[in-house]
């Protein structure tokens, strides 16, 4: 009765966070389109157009971002649907630490290629630079647990055989 009654509570909170998911994917997939209006804008009025890429370089900001919640959305909806500890759930679980490794990256180049170094290479300094630690920090926790969910399903799947 007590694994019944854990596996109703797993159903029923990522029910929630798959909702707030949801709210997520939507501030990202408009944010997509509304940053490339507004470098659109921006590239149009400005004075300046050689300077103006650097708008369109938060694009893959979102889009990454975008893809990182679109893979918790999903690893939420088979967790809602009751597929706990499967392949393709532990899968997307590593997907997202993957897009989510691959948005502290991008987010570092951003940082570097919006100071210009090669405008004023004597300004250009790392001590101000601010990488988020945070964020490799959550990618690699993500990644740890799917990892570790994969290695539990090979040896739940080891003693199955041997029983």
């Amino acid at each position: 009765m007590k694994n019944f009654q854990n596996k109703a509570k797993i159903i029923k909170v990522s029910t929630g966070l798959r909702n707030i998911a949801f709210a997520g994917l939507v501030i990202w997939g408009a944010m997509i389109p509304i940053a490339f209006f507004t470098a659109m804008v921006e590239l149009h009025i400005s004075k300046q157009p050689a300077n103006s890429f650097t708008m369109f370089l938060e694009i893959p900001v979102y889009g990454f971002a975008f893809l990182t919640n679109l893979k918790i959305f999903r690893f939420l909806g088979r967790l809602k649907q009751g597929c706990f500890f499967d392949a393709r759930t532990v899968g997307l679980l590593g997907a997202a630490a993957n897009w989510w490794l691959a948005l502290w990256i991008y987010e570092i180049i951003f940082y570097v290629l919006m100071q210009q170094p090669w405008k004023n290479p004597q300004d250009f300094s790392l001590y101000y630079f601010p990488p988020d630690i945070g964020d490799l920090f959550a990618a690699l926790i993500l990644k740890f647990v799917a990892w570790f969910f994969r290695e539990a399903q090979e040896l739940q799947e080891e003693q199955e055989l041997t029983v």
